[in-house]
C-alpha cells in the first residue's frame, strides 16, 4: 500500500485505544467457557430506546480483569453483562448469527487477526491475517459479509502520513473477496481516481448486494456507494467520515468535519439519502467512532469516560436531533446491536 498524507479525525479511534489503553492494560485472557457474570458498573439504558432483536454486543473497557473482552448484555438492559473470557477484541461487530472481532496478540512482535465466531456459541470459524492495525469492522445484516479497515502505515487517522486497508470477507468461508483499492470510482459522472485514495468505515445496506464507506482524497471526505458485483462506487456526497447505514435503509448517520480555532472538530450528522437533508445532532463533544443505529429512532457511540483515560462509555441519542445524549452502557466500546434477518429492503 502507498504512503498517503491525508488530514482526517483524531481522538478516540479505536486504534489509539489499542495503541494507549490496549498496551497498558491489556492482558492474557484465559480460555474459557462463555462466562455469565453480573454487571461490574451499574449502566444506565436510555428510556426511550427500544429495539426488536436482543442483544448489545461490545468490547469492554473497565479497567480490570475483563479489560478488552467480548462481552454482551440485552438491549433492553435487563439482567447483567455477560463475558466471553476466551475473546479479546480491539473492535468488534455482530448481525445475522455471525460476528467479526478484531484482535491483537501483544508478544515480542505484536500481530492483528480478525476472527469471525458464531454469534450463538462464540465458536471461531474463521481467522484471517491483519496486516495493519485494526480500525473499524462491519457485518452485513444477514451476516454473509464482513468488512474491516486497518492502518498499514501510521497507527491513526490524526497522523499526517497514514494508510488503510479496507477489504470485504466472505464470513462463511473466511476467504477476503474484495479490496475497495480495486474498485472503479465515479465522481460527478467522471472517474476518480488518484494516488492519495484512503478509504474506511464500511457500511452495508441491508440486501447485502452494496456498501456505504468514506473515501478520502486531497483533504477531502467523500461518501461512497459501492456495488459488489460490479466492483465499483461512487461518489454522493462530501464531508462525511465513518458512515453508518439506518436499519430502514433511508439514512446515514456519520461526522462532519469542521475547523474551530484552528483545530478540526467533528459533530454527528444524518443524512436523509433521498431529500439530501442533513441533520446534525445535539453532540457537542468531539467524538471519534463509527455510530451504530440502536433502532430507526436511535444511534449509539462511545466517548472517553471523564473518570479513567483508558476507559470509555457508550452514549445514545435521537436520531432527529431533538434530544440530548445520554449514558447507555458504562465502561463499553464498538457496540454492535443484534438483529434479526428480515427481507432485503430498497435502497434510496
Amino acid at each position: 500500500m502507498k504512503n498517503k498524507r491525508v488530514f482526517a479525525f483524531s481522538a478516540l479511534c479505536v486504534a489509539a485505544a489499542a495503541a494507549l489503553g490496549g498496551y497498558l492494560f491489556h492482558a492474557k485472557q484465559r480460555l474459557a467457557a462463555p462466562a455469565s457474570a453480573p454487571a461490574l458498573v451499574q449502566q444506565p439504558v436510555a428510556p426511550v430506546a427500544t429495539v426488536a432483536s436482543g442483544r448489545v454486543f461490545f468490547r469492554h473497557t473497565g479497567v480490570d480483569a475483563h479489560y478488552g473482552q467480548l462481552a454482551w448484555r440485552e438491549a433492553a438492559g435487563e439482567g447483567g453483562t455477560r463475558f466471553v473470557e476466551q475473546m479479546s477484541c480491539e473492535v468488534v461487530h455482530v448481525s445475522g448469527g455471525r460476528g467479526m472481532c478484531l484482535t491483537a496478540d501483544r508478544g515480542v512482535v505484536t500481530t492483528y487477526d480478525a476472527k469471525l465466531f458464531d454469534a450463538a456459541t462464540f465458536a471461531v470459524t474463521g481467522s484471517l491475517k491483519l496486516q495493519g492495525i485494526p480500525s473499524r469492522t462491519r457485518m452485513s445484516r444477514d451476516g454473509r459479509l464482513a468488512a474491516y479497515t486497518v492502518f498499514t502505515a501510521g497507527h491513526g487517522y490524526a497522523n499526517l502520513d497514514f494508510s488503510t486497508q479496507t477489504q470485504i470477507v466472505d464470513a462463511a468461508r473466511g476467504k477476503v473477496v474484495a479490496d475497495l483499492e480495486s474498485f472503479a470510482i465515479t465522481k460527478d459522472g467522471q472517474p476518480f481516481k488518484q494516488q492519495d485514495f484512503n478509504f474506511w468505515g464500511v457500511t452495508f445496506t441491508p440486501d447485502t448486494k452494496g456498501f456505504f464507506a468514506t473515501l478520502s482524497s486531497g483533504g477531502r471526505h467523500y461518501l461512497i456507494r459501492g456495488d459488489i458485483a460490479s466492483r465499483s462506487a461512487r461518489v454522493l456526497h462530501d464531508n462525511v467520515e465513518c458512515p453508518s447505514l439506518s436499519p430502514d435503509a433511508r439514512r446515514v448517520a456519520y461526522k462532519k468535519r469542521f475547523i474551530v480555532d484552528g483545530r478540526i472538530v467533528w459533530q454527528f450528522h444524518v443524512l436523509d439519502l433521498a431529500s439530501g437533508v442533513e441533520t446534525p445532532l445535539p453532540e457537542k463533544r468531539n467524538v471519534d467512532d463509527q455510530i451504530e443505529w440502536l433502532d430507526d429512532a436511535h444511534v449509539l457511540y462511545a466517548m472517553t469516560s471523564p473518570d479513567a483515560g483508558a476507559s470509555t462509555d457508550v452514549w445514545t441519542v435521537a436520531a432527529d436531533g431533538r434530544s440530548e445524549p445520554v449514558p447507555y452502557l458504562r465502561n463499553a466500546y464498538s457496540p454492535a446491536v443484534e438483529r434479526a434477518v428480515e427481507g432485503a429492503k430498497a435502497t434510496p
